[in-house]
């Protein structure tokens, strides 16, 4: 949920760092009184401001929303994507998704999804690699993070951490081509062959490795192209 006027944005950062205030307080004189109470309506009709004893305060949707904004001005403020990526091997062989959706549409990976609120990074790989692909496993190892953003130009596209996580004990029929993606058992030579995000972090530095690694990369686009990347660190732990 975002909030659209600015009124109401002030509204909701003067209760971030006040408890509860009264009418008055809250409305500072700033304004007439009658527009400023129809801003304090409308945000309790969404749920995000509660009056109690004759003061407001922050609902329960009022305080998750907080999290969302940036400093003084309310702004909606922007995050990483976080992911889970997942290393799926089978002898000298590795599960790999060429994805058939937008964003990096046609781009060879290993099978990914997005992690879900309120699940634990195991959980969602399990439930990712059952929807995508067919197969399961329950066996998962943490084996590092990519941390990578993507630029096209000057603009930042996308920004990135990717929790990797392997497993050599999936089960089940695989599922080849799906609306959303085709999968394929791939050496990581025939892997790197094909066409992938440059820079192969987790496939070169991540997947095999017996210590966690963070790396952290930058990749770059045109026209909604892949044409290079750069490695910012590699780090063992």
């Amino acid at each position: 949920m975002s909030i659209e006027h600015a009124a109401q944005r002030r509204i909701i950062i003067k209760l971030i760092h006040n408890p509860s205030l009264g009418f008055n307080e809250l409305w500072g004189r700033e304004g007439e009184s009658n527009s400023f109470a129809y801003h304090v309506n409308k945000l309790e009709e969404q749920g995000l401001i509660e009056r109690v004893d004759g003061r407001y305060r922050l609902s329960k949707e009022g305080r998750k929303l907080s999290a969302f904004l940036e400093g003084e001005d309310g702004a909606p403020a922007d995050f990483p994507t976080m992911a889970v990526l997942l290393v799926v091997q089978r002898g000298d062989l590795f599960l790999c998704q060429r994805r058939l959706k937008e964003p990096f549409y046609g781009y060879w990976s290993f099978v990914s999804g997005k992690i879900n609120f309120g699940q634990n990074l195991f959980a969602c790989a399990t439930r990712d690699l059952r929807e995508e692909t067919g197969l399961i496993a329950d066996d998962w190892t943490f084996k590092g993070i990519e941390m990578v953003k993507t630029f096209e130009g000057d603009d930042l596209l996308f920004h990135h951490y990717l929790f990797v996580v392997k497993t050599s004990s999936a089960s089940g029929e695989l599922v080849r081509s799906t609306q959303k993606a085709e999968h394929e058992w791939l050496t990581l030579d025939e892997f790197h062959a094909r066409e992938g995000f440059p820079g192969h972090w987790c496939s070169q530095h991540i997947a095999q490795s017996d210590h966690p690694v963070i790396v952290e990369g930058e990749r770059y686009m045109k026209d909604g192209k892949f044409i290079g990347a750069k490695t910012i660190s590699v780090r063992k732990y």
